[in-house]
């Protein structure tokens, strides 16, 4: 097993709620892999600097996990059928800050 950071774009186009129930799934398919969640950050609504599908704000997510490379390939399919899904930043880590992350201290 390996540590990724994984940042999630969904449509700002769902309520928070929504954002928050897509996010979950994707902690209970890393869980059902055996994978952990590290961290998770809702960096929340934010303006996207370019439009994505027609979207021109996101809800952002950020998790630390551990679990292996077939959960992320997994994780990108179940995200590929996703109308909702705008982007995802997948990188392998050695290490995480414990700590909020900056965009989450600004808040």
């Amino acid at each position: 097993m390996a540590m990724y950071e994984n940042v999630f774009l969904f449509s700002g186009n769902l309520t928070e709620k929504k954002a928050n129930e897509k996010i979950d799934s994707i902690e209970e398919l890393i869980k059902k892999n055996k994978g952990n969640i590290l961290k998770k950050e809702y960096w929340g609504l934010r303006s996207l600097a370019y439009k994505i599908k027609k979207n021109s704000k996101a809800h952002y997510f950020m998790l630390n996990t551990e679990n292996n490379y077939e959960t992320i390939i997994e994780i990108k399919k179940k995200l590929s059928i996703d109308d909702d899904y705008l982007r995802l930043l997948n990188l392998k880590i050695t290490e995480f800050d414990k700590n909020p992350s900056i965009i989450s201290r600004s808040k």
